[in-house]
């Protein structure tokens, strides 16, 4: 083979593999980017958000959830069809739950990939991990559907929304309380906080004196509230769109009442309805496995306790007292007792986490809580 025969056979093959490469490079170039499921949920959250600021007037108008159509996002051009995204998307679908609370409006989307994927709620994720128990600590369920956490359990963690703390954005800590039969999830929070009102402060004229009434309907915690759903001074709108808003339960209850099952608390209702309440007496007694719990200023029911672990200060609580018009309870970590409505007092929320909250990691513990979507 002479000089010029392998001169054209080597420039035949660098011909080769540089044409080679130009073609591996357009096809990198046209390549179909595919992406994960979250990255897809959260392109699904931005095309809901910006479709409704296209068209304010297609908005929710009343309290709710309701749903929007994948195919609208598509026909708008605000996002690409699924199995131009996912790899898998021929075979999967989606669905965008809507949620208005007030002015706050959530966009919340619900995969579905047959075997390879399915967003999990995090109710049914709660639910898998812990099964029912009846003498232990863990979950419980009660006669009317409600399944809630009883004993030292140490997995019902819930980390959702943020705050700041000085140049800190720091998550919020939750306990779950109980899952409610609507499938929300009632969550008090942990975390510390700079939450803090009076009961009420009016001129009571039975009394003679400024202490305040202990009627919820017209009082100042009442007024906090409402406040805490619009002024942003605890949770974000985009985290307040994933509660549900309930009516609360405001019954008075005496000293010496011993049921744990909210029939009295429960036999009075708020008439309008709240997105943050607080935690009631018959739910910390229903934490404790203790027998002797059987009344709210008991010491016995800081034992065996989940809710008693958590180190509080001293916060008010919606519940009246029974037998005047101008106390209410408040809860020290260890007992609820009576105080004069006129204290300020911090107050430790709780709040309802709605069915369609998706669960994204962690096992429920305080080292490694629950994460939604």
């Amino acid at each position: 083979m002479n000089k010029k025969t392998v001169m054209i056979m080597g420039g035949g093959l660098i011909g080769f593999l540089v044409l080679l490469l130009v073609v591996l490079w357009l096809l990198t170039i046209f390549k179909t980017k595919y992406y994960d499921y979250e990255e897809v949920e959260e392109k699904i959250i931005t095309a809901s958000e910006k479709y409704y600021k296209d068209n304010p007037e297609l908005l929710p108008v009343n309290d709710g959830k309701y749903s929007l159509a994948y195919s609208a996002l598509v026909n708008s051009d605000l996002i690409k069809p699924l199995n131009e995204l996912l790899k898998d998307g021929d075979k999967c679908t989606a669905e965008i739950i809507v949620t208005k609370n007030g002015n706050n409006y959530g966009y919340i989307p619900k995969l579905n990939c047959g075997g390879s994927y399915t967003s999990t709620e995090l109710y049914k994720q709660v639910l898998k991990d812990n099964p029912v128990v009846n003498e232990t600590a863990g979950l419980y369920k009660a006669e009317d559907g409600t399944y809630y956490f009883r004993g030292k359990v140490k997995n019902n963690y819930v980390v959702f929304g943020s705050t700041e703390k000085g140049k800190e954005t720091l998550p919020i800590l939750w306990q779950i309380i109980s899952i409610n039969t609507d499938n929300t999830i009632k969550l008090r929070n942990v975390s510390e906080n700079k939450l803090k009102t009076k009961w009420d402060d009016r001129y009571n004229t039975t009394e003679s004196s400024y202490i305040g009434y202990n009627d919820f309907e017209l009082s100042l915690i009442k007024d906090y509230l409402k406040d805490l759903e619009t002024n942003e001074t605890f949770l974000k709108s985009k985290d307040i769109a994933k509660l549900d808003a309930k009516n609360l339960c405001i019954g008075a209850r005496s000293e010496t009442e011993t049921s744990k099952d909210g029939s009295v608390e429960c036999s009075v209702l708020s008439n309008d309805k709240y997105i943050f309440s607080t935690l009631l007496p018959y739910e910390y007694m229903r934490a404790s496995l203790d027998d002797d719990c059987t009344t709210a200023d008991n010491n016995a029911c800081t034992n065996l306790n989940y809710i008693s672990e958590v180190d509080t200060e001293n916060e008010w609580s919606i519940t009246p007292v029974v037998g005047n018009d101008y106390q209410a309870y408040t809860f020290d970590g260890y007992t609820y007792e009576p105080i004069e409505a006129k204290s300020s007092n911090k107050l430790y929320v709780v709040v309802n986490l709605n069915e369609f909250a998706f669960y994204k990691s962690g096992t429920g513990t305080e080292e490694d809580p629950y994460i939604i979507r």
